[in-house]
């Protein structure tokens, strides 16, 4: 696999097993960053860990449990409703682009979308009725602990590009990432942006992705 891919570059990486040195740096990280391997910019994004990290993933992870249990409940409703599928999808749009945006009346959607956009992605799902397929990968990928599929316990040895957005889901610092990617090659703490990165922000993106690519061309 190593001679085949000449690299990967990330937007978004959850590691489910920190270790007891990524425990400690919770613990400390929020005081001395430096000490347990954080950045001054991990810090910011990772603290206050129960309000950035246990809190708002609660308030946005309800589909999550629905999506992985009873997906078709939910699908074959949205399959018949034009609007509540509209409604199921937008919402991640607006608050996974900036978790500010739940506060605004309108969800803050035209703040980094047009309505064409979003209406084209809906579509994708609406047309195609697929809906209902694309939230079974849920409960089919939740049937094994997904800490012991076997890809869970293979580490990455491929160079590897990270771009950090700020308004990300989770942040994984670079410490705690090089317990699954073994040679990270880039790591850049991107200035604004959200889960939608490539849509949201594409220049940012590729801009990230051409710099990693000319430093893993001269490796």
């Amino acid at each position: 696999m190593r001679q085949s891919v000449k690299g990967l570059h990330l937007n978004f990486v959850f590691v489910p097993n920190i270790g007891l040195s990524g425990f400690v740096s919770l613990l400390l990280g929020a005081y001395v960053p430096w000490l347990v391997g954080l950045t001054r910019e991990d810090s910011r994004r990772l603290f206050p860990y129960f309000k950035k990290h246990i809190y708002d993933l609660l308030q946005e992870s309800g589909y999550l449990h629905i999506q992985g249990t009873k997906p078709d409940t939910v699908g074959c409703g949205l399959n018949i409703s034009p609007v509540g599928l509209a409604a199921y999808i937008l919402e991640k749009f607006s608050t996974w682009t900036d978790k500010a945006f739940r506060n605004l009346d309108n969800g803050g959607l035209e703040r980094k979308y047009s309505l064409d956009e979003l209406l084209t992605n809906v579509m994708i799902y609406w047309v195609s009725s697929s809906i209902v397929s694309s939230v079974r990968f849920y409960k089919e990928s939740f049937a094994q602990n997904p800490a012991s599929a076997p890809d869970a316990r293979i580490s990455v040895y491929v160079p590897t590009g990270i771009a950090a957005f700020p308004e990300e889901l989770t942040h994984t610092p670079r410490s705690w990432a090089k317990k699954k990617f073994k040679n990270i090659v880039t790591y850049s703490y991107m200035p604004r942006g959200g889960h939608f990165a490539a849509f949201e922000e594409p220049e940012l993106l590729a801009q990230d992705i051409r710099q990693f690519v000319r430093k893993v061309e001269h490796l």
